[in-house]
């Protein structure tokens, strides 16, 4: 690799950075009792659907297969978000549906980790459903909605503004990496450098590099979600 190819690579290692943001006041107890108040604005719920599927009393058979098999597994959602678009073709639709549910439930991340790594897709992709879908996902995770109203949105997402905004109020090492790895691999396409890849299996993945696939997965998995949802202006409700 040449020196202009490595620009494009943010190479500085993540335990300098987390080093940086010990000094840094972190979210006390008295902080998030008071963030109670703080209520998030939904921003998608009044877009005007281009195309949200095929209608139901046209579905083919093996549609009509996926569509009860989504509603059964989703009893509270059902064909919002992405489904109903996949549904126009059962060959995308089924795979979507199966990967989705390992990258939701079926990881070693926690939930409050999964959820962190999808709003900052979110986030990043200008998904506005996407994002307003997950703050009550990560409200019950435990992500505090000041945290969630740190993240930089649309244009202003950027590696600093996370940095300065997000990790201040993260008290985890292993969280706080969490994040810088996401931001680092949304902000370059997944071109990251040797040693961050190595911090961050270190620190997040505790040694193993099946932890690091299944955070590019769910970023993966989520940038198609936050693509479907752009594209045909899925509102949130």
């Amino acid at each position: 690799m040449n020196k202009d190819q490595s620009k494009q690579y943010i190479s500085e290692p993540l335990s300098k950075k987390i080093k940086s943001t010990e000094t840094t006041a972190p979210c006390t107890e008295e902080n998030n009792n008071n963030n109670k108040d703080l209520q998030h604005q939904s921003t998608s719920t009044n877009f005007k659907p281009r195309y949200t599927g095929p209608p139901f009393d046209q579905l083919t058979p093996s549609q009509k297969q996926i569509q009860d098999s989504i509603l059964q597994s989703r009893p509270k959602t059902g064909l919002s978000g992405p489904f109903g678009p996949w549904l126009a073709n059962p060959s995308i639709c089924a795979p979507a549906q199966s990967l989705g549910k390992v990258c939701r439930y079926d990881t070693s991340l926690t939930k409050y980790q999964s959820e962190i790594v999808i709003l900052l897709t979110g986030a990043k992709h200008c998904s506005h459903t996407e994002f307003d879908i997950h703050v009550g996902e990560a409200l019950d995770a435990g992500v505090s909605m000041e945290v969630i109203q740190s993240i930089p949105r649309d244009g202003e997402f950027t590696l600093k503004n996370v940095e300065d905004n997000v990790l201040p109020l993260i008290e985890n090492e292993k969280d706080r990496s969490l994040i810088l790895f996401t931001t680092q691999l949304l902000m370059n396409s997944g071109l990251i450098s040797d040693e961050l890849y190595d911090e961050a299996k270190r620190i997040v993945g505790e040694g193993k590099d099946e932890v690091l696939v299944e955070i590019t997965s769910i970023i993966g998995y989520y940038t198609f979600v936050a693509y479907t949802l752009n594209v045909f202006r899925i509102p949130s409700k």
